[in-house]
């Protein structure tokens, strides 16, 4: 299934990345073909760093040999399913720090290498801010458990926001 999701995400930010290509310099004028293309891909550009920070938790999950599970459709957003209760506090550390990783060098595209003056510039540079707040409010008490306690937050923290973990690893 990680293939799947992989060939998804993929198709998703070459479309994306294209799109910008294509039409961003149109979002520099006024109307409202200029505003909604703006939105379009800058919501386009925020949700490809969104799959960016979710990728960066999985490979760092593997990386380590982490159990992790595969969602059962395509058409969620969640990317995978972390064992808490078979994987171990540096396995979850290493996945959490992975994510933030990535979620670092959304930041930085963003802010360095989209040009100012565009409206599409403006609205994935505010959607990866809101990403990146969803992260410190959501991830990052998470990891501050771990670190603080020792031990991995209550499974009941990571099924809120990913999929069922008795699906095929």
């Amino acid at each position: 299934m990680f293939g799947r999701i992989a060939l998804r995400d993929g198709l998703f930010v070459a479309v994306a990345f294209l799109s910008w290509q294509g039409f961003a310099q149109l979002t520099a004028a006024d109307g409202a073909l200029a505003d909604a293309l703006g939105v379009v891909l800058g919501l386009s550009v925020a949700l490809a760093c969104y799959f960016g920070h979710e990728w960066g938790h999985l490979l760092g999950a593997l990386a380590t040999g982490s159990k992790v599970a595969a969602p059962e459709k395509l058409t969620g957003l969640s990317l995978f399913s972390f064992d808490s209760k078979v994987n171990d506090r540096r396995q979850f550390l290493v996945m959490s720090f992975s994510g933030f990783a990535m979620t670092g060098v959304a930041l930085a595209v963003v802010y360095f290498l989209l040009p100012d003056g565009l409206l599409a510039t403006r609205v994935a540079r505010g959607g990866v801010l809101f990403l990146t707040t969803l992260t410190v409010v959501l991830e990052f008490p998470l990891v501050v458990w771990a670190l603080v306690r020792q031990d991995l937050p209550p499974v009941e923290a990571f099924e809120s926001r990913t999929a069922p973990a008795d699906t095929a690893n």
